[in-house]
């Protein structure tokens, strides 16, 4: 990876430069021009600047991101980040940080593989946990039964990103995972 982020500030450095000494060119016909010119008591305009070369993406910088995460960063990690955008490496700061976590993500995969086996798991030892207290709760008589029947929760999914939405509140309208507005759904029912 550190190679090819390498090669693609060398190739930047080497467009760069070609761009420089053309402007450079024409800053000196400019230069002959504004000579010439200022005999006749005008001066022509300057030459634009070039505008800034940005990096190629990398592969996995470039692909399609949906999710917002709104996340604290030390002042250290910013100035890295930083420094990726500003050396043209990434075109934004979100670019830059979807990079890094992808490849955090890749560099500790043994720990989201422990993780991700014992999820269900979990999901299975909640539900579980639910029923009992709403057996519990109509058993002592905080609930009729009628309403503990009712209110057994199906599954419930985003139509959009298909993620799991059951443990959210009933009420939910937009789904927090891709903001899909989940009324529409409901509408046509």
């Amino acid at each position: 990876m550190r190679d090819r982020y390498r090669e693609a500030v060398r190739e930047w450095r080497i467009r760069y430069r070609d761009v420089m000494n053309d402007w450079k060119q024409r800053m000196r016909e400019w230069k002959n021009l504004a000579k010439s010119s200022m005999k006749e008591g005008y001066l022509p305009p300057l030459p634009p600047l070039p505008p800034p070369l940005p990096l190629p993406s990398t592969p996995s910088a470039s692909k399609t991101r949906t999710n917002v995460v709104a996340s604290r960063i030390g002042d250290e990690e910013l100035q890295v980040i930083d420094m990726l955008v500003e050396t043209g490496l990434f075109t934004t700061r979100s670019e830059a940080v979807a990079y890094l976590v992808s490849e955090g993500v890749k560099a500790r995969n043994d720990i989201v593989e422990k993780v991700s086996s014992t999820v269900d798991e979990i999901r299975k030892i909640r539900n579980e946990a639910q029923e009992y207290v709403k057996k519990l709760r109509t058993d002592i008589g905080l609930a009729e039964p009628e309403a503990a029947e009712e209110s057994v929760q199906e599954e419930k999914m985003c139509p959009q990103c298909g993620k799991d939405l059951t443990s959210l509140p009933e009420d939910i309208s937009v789904c927090p995972y891709c903001s899909a507005d989940l009324r529409e759904d409901e509408q046509t029912d």
